[in-house]
């Protein structure tokens, strides 16, 4: 799914100043911990109505409060652990190779007419835009939970195929990207073909230079992007020289 965020949807992504900020908190060891520290209340207060006529109200309530008490503990650990991971949401961008600068650049860029958001699915909910990734005039985020953002002139290759090898010998379909530096890439196993195509053709009319087919052919020589992605990155760079 790829679709344009009307204003208002902007304002929500970006109500706390920094909308990768808000793509950031979507996931954290925090999260699963407070997650865990409710559902043990939950079920603490769920036996404890079971077995109030078995156990009498006051076994009933120390049984609870074995479990109630700890559960509130995870969800006061998990809230200090998601807090500090998510303060530390701009260094985590920055390594994998962004700058203040690009960070700033991707708040303006995302903020202007014509950025689209893209997706694997149809879902808009909190949740699911929080997965979600953008394309802007300089800049990519694939859907995912990871902290990264790509420059697009660095993109070098970025196709859907359906036979992508896999270690047992069958095939696979993939969303596959490579970026010149060949250090980062993208992988997106068995994704939704539709949403696939319409990422890569997104891009692609943004960056007109990249590579979107899997198997090709230049000046007489096949290629293979996933068998070998760095000769269609030295390709890439001997064409269009280095990025």
């Amino acid at each position: 799914m790829i679709f344009e965020p009307d204003n208002q949807l902007k304002q929500k992504m970006t109500k706390n100043g920094s909308v990768l900020q808000y793509m950031y908190s979507v996931a954290g060891a925090g999260k699963g911990l407070a997650a865990m520290g409710a559902m043990l209340i939950i079920i603490g207060a769920a036996l404890a109505a079971v077995l109030i006529n078995t156990m009498g109200t006051q076994g009933a309530v120390t049984f609870a409060a074995a479990m109630i008490v700890p559960g509130i503990l995870l969800i006061v650990l998990g809230i200090f652990m998601q807090q500090k991971k998510e303060k530390g949401w701009a260094a985590a961008y920055m390594k994998t190779g962004l700058s203040e600068q690009d960070l700033r650049q991707i708040e303006q860029e995302f903020r202007q007419p014509g950025t689209v958001l893209i997706s694997m699915d149809k879902g808009k909910d909190t949740n699911s835009l929080k997965k979600m990734g953008f394309i802007t005039d300089s800049y990519v985020k694939f859907p995912s939970t990871e902290p990264c953002v790509f420059r697009l002139e660095d993109l070098v290759a970025c196709f859907y195929t359906k036979k992508y090898l896999c270690q047992d010998g069958g095939y696979d379909r993939a969303l596959v990207a490579y970026i010149a530096d060949g250090e980062l890439g993208v992988l997106h196993r068995d994704p939704p073909e539709k949403a696939s195509i319409a990422i890569v053709n997104a891009i692609r009319q943004r960056n007109p230079k990249i590579i979107t087919d899997h198997f090709f052919s230049y000046e007489g020589k096949e290629y293979d992007a996933v068998r070998n992605p760095e000769e269609v990155i030295r390709l890439h760079k001997r064409v269009y020289g280095k990025q």
